[in-house]
């Protein structure tokens, strides 16, 4: 979308600036009942999982949209009082805190304890109010004089999902660790709003069930699960290793999840973790990983059963778990299912436009939601970087020859994504025929994963490709559910193909996205595979890169083949 020129906004206009001021911070703008812009704050701040006040993420979006900070008409936060007042106003306690917790900390037991108790008591209000002073006051210094509302934690992940995803009788779902002292609920989607039917607080045992585990297990929690999601399929789940992590996170027919008593710490050396050093991590992953498929499933397929409601709209963090999302799309009781692309608390920002906007639901086109860079300003980049570079006339044709002959390819073209995914803006690219791809291209961009690289594949091959996308073709766009490979898709692409045979695809349209697709496209009338494998471009641990500086400064340090920016090819000298 090209930005609009403040002068073209009329009388009429209704303008709302959506913020996520906790982990993951972001800000994101409507703008006539329409979302235009959403910028994670980490992509500018370089800082991952950042969860600084997104200042810079609001000058992006404003920027984007044309819109100076007097003419927005409302601000909505995507959380009530997570974080509560105090952390509000004393952010580098809180943040770092975050930082060096863990989830074994009896400060997060004692955080959950007091959002809870907040939530029940009635009290929470008065927080919130002292919240939304503060952020009144704020904004005002930065010259965003708008009202200013705080919504409903969990009601601003309901919208993200419900509201871009076509079907009014959808039945919106949210899962995650906690906000606003709350980790699930379930909403009826009517006439365009959602009314709450359920909600369980976070007392629910799924708030640390799948972090406490990767935290045990050494890697790093509300960061590093997808890698315990890949590890689980190198291993069969030993059944009395499943039936351990039943015994504290199991479904109760009355439509919850069990509690756990976060007034009592729980401890790595307790009883509990202490069973787990008999078993190898691919046989805890793969049993914790099975466990959470069976409860969640059964919690769905209740909540489908007594609603009669069977198109699901699914957000909140649980749902970054794509094997997960494979086995609710696959229960009989489901006919359509979509996942918020942003779907954790990244997301909420988003979430709180689309609520506040009444944008009524629809299917989301895409998530191309970041700055453009001018063909200028990618010029300047590589002129200043020394780099040689030309600006070919049949792009797609030269960078298809180029995967062809097995060179890495990294594209920065268009406006960046939002979200966790990269989907062809921010994007490595490689030929899917190479088995090993996935230990060489994740050490050469210093990586370490379990999950194989994903695949993003023609939209008219997908039936060739993959098994049961009926009715999961919407959240395949933006790869955000597995799916079962064809044989066919396992014999051409076994670069994107994990151990268990499946593969978490984004299917292209030409409509989407029509350089990256020419690229596949091109690359599929050479070679016969409709398939590419599609990483996102950053460095390990960093945000994916964002501007024409952080994409030169990845492909020279990763020692990558070609680099589109813009209309330019990049060719990597090499010695």
């Amino acid at each position: 979308m090209a930005m609009r020129e403040p002068s073209a906004l009329n009388f009429s206009t209704v303008i709302v600036l959506g913020i996520n001021d906790n982990h993951d911070s972001g800000a994101a703008l409507a703008i006539d009942a329409r979302l235009v812009a959403a910028v994670g704050q980490e992509r500018l701040d370089r800082t991952k999982n950042s969860g600084a006040f997104p200042w810079d993420a609001i000058d992006e979006v404003l920027h984007i949209g044309g819109v100076r900070p007097a003419q927005v008409d409302r601000i909505a936060f995507g959380s009530h009082f997570t974080p509560s007042a105090l952390l509000r106003a004393l952010p580098v306690l809180h943040h770092g805190a975050k930082a060096s917790s863990s989830q074994f900390s009896p400060f997060l037991n004692a955080y959950v304890a007091f959002q809870v108790g907040l939530k029940a008591s009635g009290l929470w209000p008065m927080d919130t109010d002292l919240s939304r002073k503060m952020l009144r006051s704020r904004l005002r210094a930065r010259g965003l004089s708008a009202p200013v509302v705080t919504l409903d934690h969990h009601a601003s992940h309901a919208y993200s999902a419900y509201r871009s995803q076509p079907h009014l009788d959808a039945l919106a779902m949210t899962v995650d660790a906690m906000g606003d002292g709350t980790s699930v609920t379930v909403s009826l989607g009517a006439g365009g709003d959602l009314k709450l039917i359920h909600r369980q607080s976070g007392f629910a045992a799924i708030n640390t069930y799948y972090s406490r585990i990767t935290e045990w297990l050494g890697f790093t929690p509300n960061r590093h699960e997808g890698k315990i999601t890949g590890l689980a399929a190198y291993a069969e789940p030993p059944p009395e290793l499943v039936a351990h992590f039943r015994s504290q996170f199991h479904f109760l027919e009355s439509g919850s999840f069990s509690r756990v008593n976060y007034l009592v710490p729980q401890r790595v050396d307790d009883a509990f973790h202490s069973f787990l050093n008999d078993f190898s991590r691919e046989q805890i992953a793969s049993a914790l990983q099975l466990n959470l498929e069976q409860q969640v499933c059964a919690f769905v397929r209740h909540w489908v059963r007594r609603t009669g409601r069977r198109n699901l709209a699914l957000a909140g963090g649980v749902f970054a778990n794509v094997k997960l999302n494979q086995r609710i799309h696959e229960l009989d009781e489901v006919d359509n299912l979509f996942v918020y692309p942003n779907m954790g608390d990244g997301g909420l920002a988003a979430g709180a436009a689309l609520t506040l906007s009444a944008v009524p639901p629809h299917e989301l086109q895409d998530v191309y939601m970041g700055r453009d860079f001018s063909d200028d300003d990618c010029k300047r980049a590589l002129v200043g970087a020394g780099l040689p570079h030309r600006k070919p006339r049949k792009l797609a044709d030269q960078v298809a020859n180029a995967l062809v002959k097995g060179k890495t390819v990294a594209r920065v073209s268009g406006r960046m994504e939002w979200g966790p995914r990269a989907l062809g803006n921010r994007t490595v690219m490689f030929r899917p025929d190479d088995p090993s791809v996935n230990d060489w291209l994740n050490k050469q961009l210093g990586r370490t994963e379990f999950m194989p690289f994903a695949p993003v594949t023609l939209w008219e091959e997908r039936e060739r490709c993959y098994k049961g996308l009926a009715g999961a073709e919407h959240a395949a766009r933006f790869m955000t559910v597995c799916f079962d490979c064809t044989d066919e898709m396992k014999q051409h692409a076994p670069g994107v193909v994990h151990i268990d045979g499946t593969a978490r695809p984004q299917l292209i349209r030409r409509q989407d996205n029509p350089g990256y697709y020419d690229i596949v496209a091109a690359f599929h009338q050479k070679t016969g595979i409709p398939s590419l494998v599609n990483t996102s471009f950053n460095m390990h641990e960093e945000p994916i890169v964002r501007s024409p500086r952080d994409a030169i400064r990845a492909f020279v340090h990763a020692g990558l083949d070609y680099l589109i920016l813009g209309p330019y090819l990049v060719q990597q000298a090499k010695d």
